[in-house]
């Protein structure tokens, strides 16, 4: 039997955190040198619209590639758990329908054979961790922040999507991986951007990394290492202002400074200029103002 539920974590000891940091911490520089080149960042400071452009989008997307990474590394640290990437797992349309138009409690202990649709689309989640002692796993996606997908459907389609790929996970890890065994598949997806500590809904802040996988110092890692990538980027931003300015308070190399005048010169130059010819004629007066009849201002 092969259960679905949302977001519960195993009740089993947690962890204890001790080899991760020093792989974050590569993970996080490696993150702030794909961010921000040097060429780049001096280019935005410069005012270079396509360079500020290029900076703003680098930062979300290598912010959320490296939340992503940092959770992977956290959980490959779990000494009984066993952590997948780069799965593609069948999205079935029948376990879709299943998933529609019934309660969750009425395809619990459903499952599909994986291969039954050669056709069927496919889930790509970020990790799935398989707890083989206790016979569950958890298929993990990792937003950045949902902002994106709340306000319509594209929430709810991504559970969906999820769960439905779940209904073919015990098919896939006992005949891809090594005959893993699985009664009970959970989904949890993790916002960086979620202050609430509420996983009713199968939404999961960094706060709650602990019992999510079971690891104890993760959400505390989770957090600081996204806070060392925002103040790493300061620093090279305000490098990049710094030399930028340095740059512009130096005269340009290979710039020739004015040459001072020869006194003779300067009394020539200060001379009022003589006249020659005819004087000139007087000018008639200007009036400005509304115009009249006539073509003249009143």
């Amino acid at each position: 039997m092969h259960k679905i539920h949302f977001g519960s974590s195993a009740d089993t000891h947690p962890h204890v955190l001790t080899t991760a940091p020093e792989a974050v911490a590569k993970l996080i520089e490696q993150a702030i040198a794909a961010t921000m080149p040097p060429e780049i960042a001096r280019s935005a400071v410069e005012g270079d619209a396509e360079s500020l452009a290029c900076l703003g989008r680098s930062i979300a997307v290598q912010e959320g590639h490296l939340l992503e990474a940092v959770i992977i590394a956290l959980a490959s640290t779990h000494p009984s758990r066993v952590t997948l990437t780069d799965l593609r797992l069948p999205v079935l349309p029948a376990a879709v329908e299943v998933i529609k138009r019934n309660r969750r409690k009425l395809y619990e202990g459903i499952s599909f054979e994986a291969h039954s649709n050669p056709s069927a689309g496919t889930y790509h989640p970020d990790l799935v961790v398989v707890d083989a002692t206790g016979r569950c796993a958890v298929i993990i996606d990792v937003k950045r922040s949902l902002s994106g997908y709340l306000g319509g459907s594209k929430l709810l389609e991504l559970q969906q999507r999820m769960t439905a790929s779940g209904l073919v996970l015990p098919d896939v890890l006992w005949r891809d991986h090594q005959r893993l065994a699985v009664e009970t598949v959970g989904t949890a997806i993790i916002d960086g951007s979620k202050t609430s500590t509420d996983v009713s809904d199968g939404v999961w802040p960094l706060s709650r990394l602990d019992d999510l996988l079971q690891i104890e110092g993760a959400s505390q890692l989770a957090i600081e290492s996204m806070e060392a990538f925002r103040c790493g980027l300061r620093k090279q931003w305000q490098a990049a202002i710094a030399e930028a300015t340095a740059k512009s308070a130096c005269p340009s190399e290979g710039a020739v400074a004015p040459t001072k005048a020869h006194p003779s010169q300067q009394r020539i130059a200060e001379m009022p200029a003589r006249r020659r010819g005819r004087p000139p004629k007087a000018r008639p007066s200007i009036q400005v103002g509304l115009l009249g009849p006539g073509l003249r201002p009143h």
